[in-house]
């Protein structure tokens, strides 16, 4: 898919690995609705910074856990810049907590918004997909839940599973027009809680011995949207090896 001119929606592309997604398929010439939660001045600084370099660009609030905003995302972003033809699903919440201290309402707020949102948006905008026959959603994932068990986060590899598996229905429901991939990073952005022992540790298991960037991440991403459209229904592990060597 060539971008330029077309509508790019990216959930949670204010910061983090969000942000990198938005600027790697600006570079590509996507018009980018820029959704955000929590971080609206960060939104409105990006797309500043998307405006002055030539792309069109706008910031969406939503709180994807409430079913009136995340219903109502799609039709907004649809009537400012236009019909969306790539919808990556980043935004996610990561809580480490044991299983068995583990919450309801942990569980509802990780499964709210790493899975059925994703879901919900996704069916938003495949709609209009479908009937224009051409569209492209990437889900962001993680090695954790998506390819390998993590302790102390059993409600987040939860619904990074069911977001794994969503992917690849979602490839084979929308085929032949809509393609749906996924990517799963490794280690990128490792928590700041970390101490330096414990990040020496961490990385040590990495066989390519450093730890991912979220611009790794975006490159992949953009990989899936722009590269060739005969692949569907996979997720790339952007892990430097990690799965390879020592998890």
């Amino acid at each position: 898919m060539t971008l330029d001119g077309r509508v790019v929606l990216v959930t949670g592309g204010g910061i983090r690995l969000g942000r990198a997604i938005v600027q790697a398929l600006a570079a590509e010439g996507a018009t980018l609705a820029v959704h955000h939660h929590g971080s609206a001045e960060a939104a409105r600084a990006l797309v500043a910074e998307l405006r002055a370099s030539g792309r069109r660009a706008e910031a969406f609030q939503a709180d994807l856990t409430d079913d009136a905003q995340l219903q109502a995302l799609v039709p907004e972003v649809e009537r400012s810049l236009g019909p969306v033809h790539v919808l990556v699903n980043s935004a996610a919440r990561f809580t480490r907590a044991a299983f068995l201290d583990t919450d309801a309402a942990t569980l509802d707020g990780e499964w709210r918004l790493n899975a059925r949102a994703p879901f919900l948006l996704t069916r938003a905008a495949a709609r209009g997909m479908v009937e224009r026959r051409e569209g492209v959603v990437v889900n962001v994932l993680d090695i954790g839940g998506a390819l390998v068990p993590w302790p102390s986060y059993a409600a987040y590899c939860m619904t990074k599973a069911a977001l794994h598996m969503l992917t690849q229905v979602l490839a084979v429901e929308l085929a032949p027009h809509v393609r749906v991939n996924g990517v799963a990073p490794g280690t990128v952005l490792p928590p700041e809680s970390l101490t330096p022992e414990e990040r020496e540790r961490l990385r040590s298991r990495i066989p390519l011995q450093r730890f991912g960037t979220p611009e790794d991440v975006a490159h992949t991403v953009r990989f899936l949207v722009t590269g060739p459209d005969f692949i569907t229904g996979q997720v790339v592990a952007v892990e430097g090896g990690r799965l390879r060597g020592r998890c």
